[in-house]
């Protein structure tokens, strides 16, 4: 279940909502790229479609100027109708029929009125200039100016402008046969161009048209975007998302242990062939499972049998061990005895130093014969604690006590640190056969005059009792094993009476009892460090 919900917080984004957003990022600057494009070509479009129709208007009035101009430089108008109405009369070329009177209108009148009837329609205007004009309500402005120099000096056929309200066109006017009358004074100062005509459609229409359609545009892309997404999430869901949850739910079903889970797949495709094999690895599964669990059926009655027969062997053991302890106890009494009283009676040195040698061995064989029976005992379970509150230091220092006379023997010091009033429940005798055998353990292994530090220390509710040597360490690899049974440490001194490497297995047992702990920490070639921790009591 943890498992599960650890894959489960991982898995922070659905693959549905990865591909919406794969999607978005990959369409969206291209639709962006792309609009632009088009909503720049849209407004070179309309420049160029303003432009042409520009010219279109520019021709259709000069060729209705070539006409007039044809028709003897210009055509006559009543003045009493409303074409002849709103212009000033540059010449006075009039004509009296009956009642009428008719006025001759030139090619610039007649210009002047079209633009008229351009600008109450609100489509265009177009007027005429000229450097020099004749009537001056053809003067050029700045742009007629720009245009009509370029034309003199360029030697240009056109010049236009955009602006954000309007677009300005102008093309040159030159002299033509019907033009002589009027410009005749520009004719002889050698110049071919009379004028120039512009063109003035509004732009601002064009304008919003173009943003309203680029608009459109975005929006009808927005829409096929959308529903391109809508179709290929579903499909995604249909065709791609909905077979692999049904491979993720089957594979938590496996996971759990419901080996009979197996996917339906059937979308012709790699999907329904990872189904197969899905389901493959379902079935391989529950045979591998079906001949484990017979495999450890098997194995599981064969170790019980091992085990049974291990206990049988370890129990007659541990009581061969019992048995042979307290055997060997009576005979050594009775050498033990009859040593004594040799000691007693013998005068003669030489049989004395041989006692001697024979109580060493007697007492070596005791420790070893009592250190048997009481590990038989731990093991067994059968042991007798008496647990009292102690005083931890007072302990300590009696048992400094015991050991005294061994340390003189090496010049030894030992040097201690043990704090008043330090209680704990413990079985006194056991614990001090602890304390002994660290303590020899460390004058064992320690050098002439080496210096050996026995601290007592409270640690939260724990009483720590710590002892350190000055001998040649334990090595990194053995700092666990040598709490082991029959473990013998190799030191690489020519230690006798070494032992038989069950002191630290039992006072690791015995302190275990007392719901402490003993460990080790070592420095190799300086000192070793033993540490028990006791509950406070």
């Amino acid at each position: 279940m943890q498992n599960e919900k650890n894959i489960s917080e991982k898995i922070s984004y659905p693959l549905k909502r990865k591909f919406v957003v794969g999607v978005i990022i990959i369409i969206v600057p291209i639709l962006g790229l792309l609009f632009t494009w088009i909503g720049f070509r849209l407004s070179n479009q309309s420049k160029q479609e303003t432009l042409e129709k520009a010219r279109v208007i520019a021709d259709q009035i000069v060729l209705t100027r070539q006409w007039i101009t044809d028709c003897m430089g210009g055509v006559f108008v009543n003045i009493e109708s409303p074409g002849a109405q709103g212009i000033p009369f540059a010449v006075k070329d009039q004509l009296c029929m009956l009642s009428d009177t008719y006025q001759l209108f030139t090619p610039s009148m007649v210009t002047q009125k079209l633009s008229q009837y351009s600008f109450e329609k609100k489509s265009y205007q177009f007027r005429l200039s000229s450097l020099r004009p004749i009537n001056m309500a053809n003067s050029p402005n700045r742009f007629e100016k720009t245009a009509l120099n370029s034309f003199t000096t360029n030697k240009t056929t056109e010049y236009y402008q955009f602006t954000s309200q309007a677009f300005n066109y102008m093309i040159p006017l030159y002299n033509t046969k019907g033009c002589i009358k009027c410009h005749a004074r520009k004719i002889k100062q050698g110049t071919s161009i009379i004028g120039g005509l512009r063109v003035t459609i509004p732009y601002q229409n064009i304008k919003q048209t173009l943003r309203k359609n680029i608009w459109l545009l975005a929006g009808a892309g927005l829409c096929i975007t959308l529903v391109t997404i809508a179709v290929l999430v579903f499909l995604i869901h249909t065709l791609v998302l909905k077979p692999i949850n049904e491979l993720e739910e089957k594979s938590r079903q496996l996971s759990t242990g419901n080996l009979n889970a197996r996917a339906s797949l059937h979308t012709n495709d790699e999907l329904e062939k990872l189904g197969n094999s899905f389901n493959i690895m379902a079935e391989s599964l529950m045979h591998n499972q079906e001949n484990l669990e017979e495999k450890v059926a098997t194995a599981t009655k064969d170790l019980a049998l091992a085990n049974n027969e291990l206990l049988r062997l370890d129990k007659l053991k541990t009581d061969f061990l019992a048995n042979m302890s307290h055997e060997l106890r009576t005979p050594l009494t009775a050498v033990k005895g009859s040593i004594n009283y040799l000691e007693r009676t013998l005068t003669d040195p030489d049989h004395l130093e041989f006692i001697q040698i024979i109580e060493k061995n007697i007492a070596r064989l005791t420790r070893l014969i009592s250190n048997l029976f009481d590990f038989t005992k731990l093991e067994a379970g059968t042991i007798e604690w008496e647990f009292e509150r102690q005083d931890i230091s007072q302990l300590v220092k009696e048992v400094i006590d015991i050991m005294s006379p061994i340390t003189l023997q090496k010049k030894i010091t030992i040097l201690s640190d043990c704090p008043e009033h330090l209680y704990a429940v413990i079985d006194l005798e056991r614990m001090e056969q602890v304390l002994v055998n660290l303590l020899d353990n460390a004058i064992k292994f320690s050098n002439l005059k080496a210096q050996i530090t026995i601290r007592v220390t409270p640690v939260n509710d724990h009483i720590q009792i710590s002892i350190k040597d000055q001998g040649p360490g334990v090595p990194k690899e053995n700092l666990e094993t040598i709490f082991k049974k029959f473990y013998t440490a190799t030191t690489g001194l020519n230690i006798k009476n070494q032992g038989a490497g069950m002191g630290l297995a039992i006072s690791k047992a015995i302190v275990t009892a007392h719901n402490g702990s003993i460990s080790v920490e070592s420095k190799k070639g300086s000192s070793s460090t033993f540490f028990i921790t006791l509950p406070k009591g």
